[in-house]
């Protein structure tokens, strides 16, 4: 099963916020602290709140930002709301491929390509490594050393003559 952007083929697979704390690693408090700071996480009130697999991706990205530089959630507030949309919008086989580009002083988030220009002060997070851990994470996902059978041996009626 491919883990990405299934809007676009009519589906979509959505996540509980148990299932997203579980990938991202966090505990309750975490939890507390990025629905506080992203306010994309604070779904409908009254009711349990769904996550897309966009959702999921763009709060790696956050969280990858935030172990790496040592900074405050905080202090992505407010990128939150293109960060979310770019991951939202975006299939994740591109996704991929590239890098995100954070540009802290406009606020803006770009997806890095080879003939696009960054800022002079940018934070570039490959996306890669962040899918690949949450595709682990929530797929559980293992190489099959023996694949199983389409069917299942079935005994056939009749003896041999």
């Amino acid at each position: 099963m491919l883990l990405g952007n299934t809007k676009r083929c009519g589906v979509t697979i959505l996540f509980t916020s148990g299932q997203m704390m579980t990938a991202l690693g966090l505990t309750k408090q975490q939890w507390r602290t990025y629905r506080a700071a992203l306010p994309e996480l604070n779904k409908e009130a009254g009711r349990a709140a769904c996550f897309g697999a966009g959702d999921l991706l763009a709060a790696s990205v956050a969280q990858a930002v935030c172990e790496t530089l040592g900074c405050p959630l905080s202090k992505l507030t407010p990128l939150s709301a293109a960060i979310f949309k770019l991951c939202d919008e975006t299939s994740w086989p591109y996704l991929e491929r590239s890098h995100a580009v954070l540009d802290m002083p406009s606020a803006k988030v770009a997806l890095l390509t080879e003939s696009a220009t960054t800022p002079s002060i940018s934070i570039c997070v490959a996306l890669d490594p962040l899918i690949v851990r949450l595709r682990k994470a929530l797929l559980n996902v293992e190489p099959d050393q023996q694949p199983s059978l389409a069917f299942p041996p079935v005994m056939v009626a009749g003896g041999r003559q």
